[in-house]
């Protein structure tokens, strides 16, 4: 087998098969670094610099180093471990190949791994609600158990563009009402898995990309008839799911009642909480957190401060759940200081300017779909996250462009 055809199937598998199985992350990253290793033995592979990935290996270093005041260091080695994706993915993929990539295979192997999961998290799904009647099987996380939510919306999002880009194409010509279909689905999809910043990225990304397309066809009654047709079906969509609706209500509710009184929004939360009231008490108590400690609190140990913060407040059953910032932004800030959060939001920033520079629209999607998260969870705090936004940031943004007449 030649080693062009070896690294082929290698990232293929990795870019695809992680999705189905991501319990062997590990097996198939190491699968593909072995092949990367053997491509540099052989001068297959040339390294190459590149700022944005080499600027996430300098935030894994970073966490390296905050390891260092932790007074938790098995918990710190754990979040080494699962960050680890932050140095390993940059850093592989700045080899480069020699030879022309078949990049169509790879693409084919991430949207075919992710069809098959989501066909298969609905057959599941069904299946649970035949045999116990409860509805809530196709919703949340009982519908995507593999991943959070939010991950598999942001998975979804990326296939989203790559299959408008397939639909493009003369060769899927043929095929063209089956992949619309598919992005029907994976767009309705979106309403039971109720991520509210995946339906959120979705709306302002995809909207506003058709919306420059139109004006610069000079398409107005278009433009018009499809604003007409989203707010029908915005609101039939929230009249169909109840839950959506009471949540953007609860989080306008709760935002005017916090912004009256920060200090006694919190003191007065009942327990249970609702996800918006537990996000707006554990928000407030991480920014608290790094303006007491604006060099950072170190790796491992934001979550016993941030318990402590909460039960000094009162809220000891809040505590006991252990939540993380569930804001990727506080999460950096508190644990690496201003210097890490700095890193970070350089990171991104560098990711708009250079993608919109070289019209890199899959890059742009993946740091416009990071940045949407992390307002709203840790995104990097999960290996779903840190393993897709690293493998596919260090992808699109190291001589590994794909333009569109490269899909196919």
């Amino acid at each position: 087998m030649s080693f062009e055809r070896l690294y082929l199937i290698t990232l293929c598998l990795l870019t695809g098969v992680w999705i189905l199985f991501p319990h062997f992350t590990s097996l198939l990253v190491c699968i593909f670094a072995l092949t990367v290793l053997y491509g540099i033995i052989k001068k297959e592979l040339a390294f190459t610099f590149q700022l944005l990935p080499a600027l996430l290996a300098l935030l894994y270093i970073f966490y390296l180093v905050y390891t260092i005041p932790t007074n938790h260091l098995p918990i710190a080695l754990d979040f080494l471990e699962y960050k680890l994706s932050l140095f390993v993915f940059p850093f592989l993929f700045s080899f480069q190949p020699k030879f022309n990539m078949q990049w169509k295979y790879v693409i084919y192997s991430f949207l075919l791994s992710l069809t098959i999961l989501v066909l298969f998290d609905i057959i599941q799904a069904s299946f649970n609600y035949s045999r116990t009647g409860v509805l809530n099987s196709f919703y949340s996380s009982a519908l995507s158990p593999s991943h959070h939510p939010t991950y598999l919306t942001a998975f979804i999002s990326l296939a989203i563009l790559l299959f408008l880009q397939l639909s493009r194409d003369t060769a899927f010509k043929k095929f063209k009402w089956c992949i619309y279909g598919i992005i029907g689905l994976f767009v309705l999809i979106h309403i039971p898995l109720s991520s509210l910043s995946g339906l959120l990225f979705l709306l302002i990304f995809f909207g506003f990309s058709l919306l420059i397309y139109l004006v610069k066809k000079g398409r107005v009654r278009l433009i018009i008839f499809i604003f007409l047709a989203g707010v029908i079906m915005g609101s039939t969509i929230l009249s169909v799911q109840p839950s959506l609706k009471d949540n953007i209500k609860n989080a306008f509710s709760l935002v005017a009642s916090y912004a009256n009184s920060p200090q006694e929004f919190i003191k007065t939360r009942p327990f249970p909480m609702e996800g918006n009231e537990a996000r707006l008490v554990v928000w407030t108590v991480a920014f608290e957190i790094f303006l007491d400690h604006p060099m950072g609190v170190g790796l491992g140990n934001l979550e016993e401060i941030m318990h402590q913060r909460l039960v000094h407040l009162g809220l000891q059953q809040q505590a006991d759940l252990n939540y993380n910032p569930h804001n990727q932004f506080l999460q950096i800030a508190a644990e690496l200081g201003v210097i890490g959060i700095s890193l970070f939001l350089f990171i991104l920033i560098l990711g708009f300017y250079w993608s919109i520079k070289t019209n890199n629209w899959l890059l742009l999607l993946v740091i416009s779909n990071l940045f949407i998260n992390c307002l709203f969870e840790s995104m990097l705090q999960r290996q779903s996250g840190i393993v897709f936004y690293t493998m596919w940031i260090s992808i699109l943004s190291t001589g590994f462009f794909i333009p569109k007449n490269e899909i196919t």
